[in-house]
Parts: structure tokens; sequence; C-alpha cells
């Protein structure tokens, strides 16, 4: 079995800076690595594949990473250096990597689920997309003869897959690997097509939808302050979360946005569901897309797939759409990843909706990049904030590094794709006299599924992470079924850092989830950047323990049993 690696380099974790003057990264100096999860991705191919051949886009200086992956265990390496390549977004890079592929030939392509600095998740979709192979993501392990462990927001989901197939992976393997010292070959542009033309718009910008209009720093201030009790430390995360409250959400839509208005576009937004019921991250997608719609003059569309979805459809009425399609059918009672890519690819196809909004869950995450990639339209993937321009264009706030950099970014094709991280907005108030229309999705033929899932493992506490009001993340030497005992309440999620005892899935940072609760309480966790990246959106951060983190609103030192009750007692009455 010939496996492709698909891997980039990125600057170390925690060394990136921002220039305040020019308003751009400093990249001097800036130590390079090769992404944690390609890095994985290599390790798990040395131990399956009869050849290994490491594969880049970047510059020279990338061969130091494909170096690294010939001492993981590849037989060789392919560089896909050359100036036409430069400043290509997800969708161009996508499709240079497919061209490559293609040429190289492989039975499996496996890959990192996300780069560590610009944290889109979309490659891997969109290149199974324009190789037209199936695909899975967050895969934690691989055995022998492609029984393949998908990690999912709820557990886990086993499936028995076969050649072709693109991979990309959220866990390291067991076992060693053979460093190897085979070549490293470079191609450009004139190696993967027989036509390359003057600003060719398969490659670089030009075949890039997305612009990066400008770039932020997004570091929240810390308040930085020292608790000496229990009671002074409730007293402050209570006066924190009264002057941090989030502006509520209107029923009253705005006025269209264009001055002159010339035409009227709907907004649109995938609505997810867990027990039938839609998402907190869906009802927060459904009051954004109010907004929007307002300012595009139309109206606010709901797009719900599942089966028995009456109930879901009443809620979401109350909640502020004005026009549900829903696909209804057994089909459609568990999420599959080539299904739901197929209903989205319809809509888009055939509905052309403006702006369609996509919750940043493990399912969205998959099923968007692969729409997207399918029909090549721009997309911006984990925004933590959406809007619309004068033109009518949808601005999106796209976080790197963590969150602790924020780029505005412009699509220039239509429809215009987000995913959009949970709890960057409110649901809305909902109104018993909310109505909508509903329309039945009449979906073509879907394709014709070439992945056998033969398992689903369901367990408590990771969907909860990313939605929940409270979060406390437990460090490694904290006892987990005490803080689970302890932090029992609605709306409390428990998780940990990197090192913690708990599931992969439940832990938080830049290798782990990113969480922005209304309250994060991190006990005795360590003071690494790498932790303190998966919380940068949370409204107010408290640490329990030693030392005063840069990350943290509030610290206090202590026994955390004493401690935790008070403050979320406090966070409870600020709710």
């Amino acid at each position: 079995m010939k496996i492709v690696c698909l891997v980039k380099q990125v600057p170390a974790i925690g060394a990136i800076e921002f220039d305040e003057e020019a308003k751009t990264l400093k990249r001097e100096g800036v130590p390079l690595e090769l992404n944690v999860f390609d890095r994985y991705a290599v390790q798990h191919a040395a131990g399956l594949g009869d050849e290994v051949v490491a594969m880049t886009m970047g510059p020279p200086q990338a061969e130091d990473a494909l170096r690294e992956c010939l001492e993981l265990g590849a037989d060789r390496a392919i560089l896909l250096s050359d100036p036409v390549f430069a400043v290509a977004d997800t969708l161009g890079t996508s499709r240079t990597l497919a061209l490559a592929i293609r040429r190289e030939g492989a039975d499996v392509v496996l890959c990192g689920r996300k780069t560590t600095d610009s944290e889109t998740w979309q490659v891997p979709p969109e290149v199974a997309a324009f190789l037209g192979w199936p695909h899975l993501t967050s895969v934690v392990s691989i055995e022998p003869g492609l029984r393949v462990t998908r990690e999912t927001d709820e557990g886990e989901e086993i499936y028995e897959v076969e050649p072709p197939v693109v991979l990309s992976v959220a866990a390291a393997p067991g076992g060693e690997t053979t460093a190897k010292d085979g070549p490293i070959d470079v191609w450009t542009a004139s190696d993967l097509v027989d036509d390359l033309r003057p600003n060719d718009k398969r490659f670089g910008q030009t075949g890039s939808p997305t612009r990066v209009l400008a770039v932020r720093d997004s570091r929240p201030e810390r308040k930085g302050l020292r608790a000496g009790s229990a009671e002074e430390a409730a007293r402050m995360v209570g006066e924190l979360l009264a002057e941090r409250a989030p502006e509520q959400p209107s029923w009253e839509k705005p006025d269209h946005i264009a001055e002159q208005p010339g035409a009227s576009y709907d907004c649109w937004s995938v609505v997810e569901l867990a027990d039938g019921r839609p998402r907190r991250v869906s009802l927060e997608l459904l009051a954004r897309a109010r907004e929007l719609a307002g300012k595009l003059g139309g109206k606010n569309v709901a797009l719900v797939i599942g089966a028995g979805l009456d109930g879901a459809i009443q809620e979401l009425g109350r909640h502020g759409a004005e026009l549900i399609y829903a696909a209804d059918d057994r089909s459609f009672a568990e999420y599959h990843p080539e299904l739901w890519a197929g209903v989205v690819r319809e809509v888009l196809a055939e509905h052309r909706p403006r702006v369609l909004l996509i919750p940043a869950t493990a399912q969205g995450r998959d099923y968007g990049p692969r729409a997207a990639g399918a029909l090549e339209l721009g997309m911006t993937g984990d925004c933590v904030g959406v809007d619309i321009a004068r033109a009518g264009r949808l601005l999106q706030q796209k976080p790197a590094f963590g969150g602790n950099i924020v780029s505005v970014i412009m699509g220039a094709t239509t429809p215009q794709l987000a995913t959009v991280r949970p709890r960057m907005y409110e649901p809305l108030e909902p109104r018993e006299d909310g109505q909508a229309e509903v329309r039945e999705l009449v979906v073509g033929q879907l394709p014709v599924s070439r992945l056998k899932r033969v398992e689903r493992r369901s367990a408590n506490g990771g969907a909860a992470l990313d939605e929940a009001d409270v979060v406390v993340c437990a460090g490694p030497d904290v006892d987990i079924a005490d803080l689970e005992r302890t932090a029992a309440r609605e709306g409390v999620a428990v998780g940990g850092s990197l090192r913690s005892a708990l599931p992969r899935r439940r832990k938080v940072g830049l290798l782990g989830r990113p969480v922005a609760p209304r309250v994060y309480i991190a006990i005795e966790v360590e003071d690494e950047p790498e932790h303190w990246a998966g919380s940068v959106k949370a409204r107010v951060v408290v640490s329990i323990g030693e030392g005063t983190p840069e990350a943290a609103d509030v610290s206090i030192g202590g026994e955390w049993s004493d401690l935790l009750p008070l403050l979320l007692d406090a966070a409870a009455e600020k709710r």
C-alpha cells in the first residue's frame, strides 16, 4: 500500500508575535517546525504503508520539515515549490496538492486534522473533494486492513474503508518508527500541468477565492488579579461577568445595508441536532443569520437534516427562522460524511444561497469543506465573527495561533461559506408566536457511500465542552472523579489540559479543543501557551493554583475542592 502524507512547516507553538506598527505577524527569527498533527500522520503511515511519501507545498526552507518526515519513517519526499504557488488559500492549496497526488499516485492520503498556525481544518476534506475520494476526519487509530476509528464530539465511530481514501489524523500511534534517508524531489507547477499559463487560476493567489483584508492582534486584556480568599475571587468573577455581558440579539431585523438596494438575498445556516433538538451552536447561528439576512434584505433560512424533524422544526421557528428547508429521511437519522456533504452540495448548487453559515463542530468541519471543495467555492473555517459589508459580501473573522491573531477575510465566490465556532453569539430569546414556512428539501441522487461504519461509541462530556456555560479544566494531578462530582451542575462541563487523565476529545488547548464559555476555571493547569490558547475566547478566565498566569483574569491559591463551589455559585448568579 502506497501512502502519501501531506505535511506543513509551521511556526513553533507560542513563538509567534504581532507587530503593532506594521499590523502584521513577526516572522523574522521565528523558529519553524513540522506541524504536530502532520507528524502523527507520518508516524501512522510508517507503520502501515509499503511505501510512504511525504509531500509539502512551500518555500525552499520547507525542506527541513520533509527531512524530519524522513527521520520519522517516510521513504522519500516531494517539495512543491514555485512562486506561482504563493499566497494560496485552502482551496488553492488543496487543488495543487490534489494535482500532485494524481501525478505521484497513492492508495491512501494521510494528513493532520489541522495546522497549528491557521487552524482551518479544511485541506483534508477539500483535497478529497478534488480527488473524488471518500474521506474521514479526526482519525485517532488506523488498524491493519484500514479499520479506522474517528473521534467525534460525542464519542467515536469505527469504519472499515478501502483505498483510495483520505484520512486526517488527530492522535499519534503507538510504537517506534525507523529513520530513512531517502531523496527529496522538488516539483514546480510545470511538473503538475502541461499548459501552465500566466496568472493561472489553478494555482496561488489567482486560484484562491478568499483574500485577507487585515490582520489584528486579538489577545484579550486579562485582569491578572490575585484573590486572597474564595469570597474575593467570587466577587471578582461576578463583577467581570457583569462588565463583559454580551450584546443580546434582537428579533427586529436591521435595514438593508446598501444605501440604494438593488437586490435582496437570504442568509442560510445549517442546523445540527442532538437528541432530536437543535444544538445551542445552531441556535446561535440562527440568531446571527437573522441579523445578516436583514442587512441583505432577505429571509433567515434554516437547513435541517435528519429524521423525524417535526419537534426540531417548531423550535427553529421559535428561535427566529423564517423559512426552513427540511431534509427529513431515515437515511439521515445518523450523521454520515458523504451523505451530509452531498445534501449541502446540492443546496449550494441548486438554491445558491448568498451566505451559508455552518457550525464549527466535528461534523461541520467535515461536510462543510467537502461541499465547498466539490464546487470550488471559497470558505473560511472556524470563524469567531461574521458580518455583511456594504457591498453585500460576507466579512469573516478568522482566528489563528489559538485565537491570539484574527484575520479579516472576504471571499470572491458565491455562495459564501463559513464555519463558525460555538458560543461566538447568543441565541434569540424564544417566542411562542415565532412562525416559519417549512419546505421539504427534495434531494436528488446522493453519492453511494464507500465508507462502512461498523460501530458507534457514545460518551458523555465531549460536545458539552463546546457549548457549556462554564468549563472547569483539570491539570494532570487533579482527581477527575472528585472534580466531576464537585462540578456536577447544569451548564457546567469538565475538561482537561493536554497531560490530564481525560480522553483526548475532552482536552482543551491548541492541540485539543477551543472553548468559549462564560467562565473558564483552570485547576492546577500547566502554564503553557498550548493550553491557554484553547480558552482565548472565554469571557472570564480563573486559575486555581500557584502563580498568576497572564492568560487569567482572576487567580487564587488553595484547595480547589473548597474554592470551586463558590466560584460556580458566582458564575450561576450572573447568568
